[in-house]
């Protein structure tokens, strides 16, 4: 007997239209996702663990100064320019195109982020509630050339779950991705356009979806660039979400995670 067709998963988009744009110093430019800093929208507090989702243009020279964090699972993930991570831990690092920046924030650290170059540096900053208060702070980061997300899943980012059971799924490199202090994976792709990925979201399980460069559509659904879409799967069983390159490339990021009990 053949097997029942999964049932699609539900999609609400979040049009970049409908982001809002801060614009409170000379050298920066940002797209929230979610209510932050002078941005309060009740409906957009979170998404389960997902917390702040920021779309950020820093011009060369300037940046974040020396600030603190904690109880925090922050990663960037840069698409232009060169950002410099630095912190109280003594890390330093400057990365360019597909470099991931991690820091669990725990009980406490300061960092700075900035542009110490002269093109702009654009990058997705992630926040995400961790699973437990007070954890020993740690930094990760990893590099990735274009050949290992081009038309493929590559998995920057692990959780303390299981990853995903998608095809064609790969690691980031040779050595296991950072690992984030929450039940939540964090995969990327740069398609050419005609492309298409089964992301299959398990029981109880929910993605945030982002268009960053280019187009796509999710179970039919358009998203140009700078578009979201929310993805939930049914709470009892499996749920079907088809990602489709459009027009010449689609350079997405997924963000799957525990979805919280009562949906």
């Amino acid at each position: 007997m053949a097997a029942a067709a999964l049932r699609p998963a539900a999609i609400q988009l979040v049009p970049a239209s409908s982001l809002h744009v801060s614009r409170p110093v000379w050298w920066l430019e940002s797209r929230f996702h979610f209510s932050f800093a002078d941005y309060f929208d009740r409906e957009r507090m979170n998404f389960g663990a997902l917390r702040v989702v920021n779309d950020d243009l820093v011009k060369g020279g300037a940046g974040f100064g020396t600030h603190p964090h904690r109880d925090a699972e922050i990663f960037s993930y840069v698409l232009d320019g060169r950002l410099t991570h630095a912190d109280s831990m003594g890390n330093r690092e400057s990365l360019g195109r597909g470099g991931v920046q991690y820091m669990s924030a725990g009980s406490g650290v300061t960092h700075s982020e900035e542009n110490d170059h002269e093109e702009t540096c654009r990058f997705i900053q992630v926040w995400l509630t961790p699973a437990a208060r007070g954890l020993e702070p740690q930094y990760g980061s990893s590099t990735h050339e274009r050949g290992a997300r081009h038309n493929r899943l590559l998995q920057i980012l692990a959780g303390t779950g299981p990853p995903p059971d998608w095809p064609g799924l790969a690691a980031a490199g040779t050595r296991p991705p950072p690992r984030l202090h929450a039940d939540t994976n964090v995969v990327v792709s740069e398609s050419d356009g005609g492309v298409a990925h089964a992301l299959t979201l398990g029981p109880a399980r929910q993605a945030y979806l982002l268009c960053m460069e280019g187009a796509l559509t999710a179970n039919g659904q358009r998203l140009g660039a700078r578009d979201a879409a929310r993805v939930s799967g049914d709470g009892a069983a499996p749920a079907a979400l088809e990602v489709a390159a459009l027009g010449e490339r689609a350079h997405f990021l997924v963000v799957e995670m525990a979805q919280p009990p009562g949906g």
